[in-house]
């Protein structure tokens, strides 16, 4: 895992209070968790199910479930639950690959700017790359604006 630039005062500044930057760089998942969820009865169950989706469908499922646990474990204090790939423009798909500009993630009825790209695999079961970049905090205007959900958890 990359280690954010020191500020000015020579302290690592935190990415969650800057909002996302081409100019920062991506940080790149070594452990990807969608690869876990044959590993489990309640996974390969959640596979099943999503193999009805459409491809698209499925891909953007895999792609934000594997958002949601990379910052899961990179923040716990901030206990990510719940993302969504199109919160702010519309994603980018090409053939297995998605690319989330505008997307949003939500932890502690908070949602936070994040920017992620994702590869899936051909089978369309599990992530085979994953890059993110979480941003700032989405103000409450803007979370009114997006028409993002509040209230805890969204299923």
């Amino acid at each position: 895992m990359s280690v954010p630039p020191p500020s000015p005062s020579g302290k690592a500044t935190d990415r969650l209070t800057q909002a996302p930057s081409r100019q920062r760089e991506m940080v790149e998942a070594r452990t990807l968790y969608t690869s876990r969820l044959r590993d489990t009865a309640l996974g390969r169950a959640s596979l099943a199910d999503l193999a009805l989706a459409d491809p698209e469908e499925q891909i953007f499922q895999l792609c934000t479930y594997e958002a949601v646990e990379q910052l899961r474990r990179e923040h716990p204090d901030r206990r990510f639950d719940y993302a969504i790939a199109e919160a702010r423009e519309e994603a980018t798909l090409s053939g297995l690959a998605l690319e989330a500009k505008g997307a949003a993630i939500q932890g502690r009825d908070r949602w936070y700017d994040l920017s992620f790209r994702c590869e899936v695999a051909s089978d369309l079961m599990a992530v085979t790359a994953f890059s993110y970049l979480l941003g700032a905090e989405i103000t409450r205007p803007e979370r009114d604006d997006l028409d993002l959900p509040t209230g805890g958890p969204v299923h």
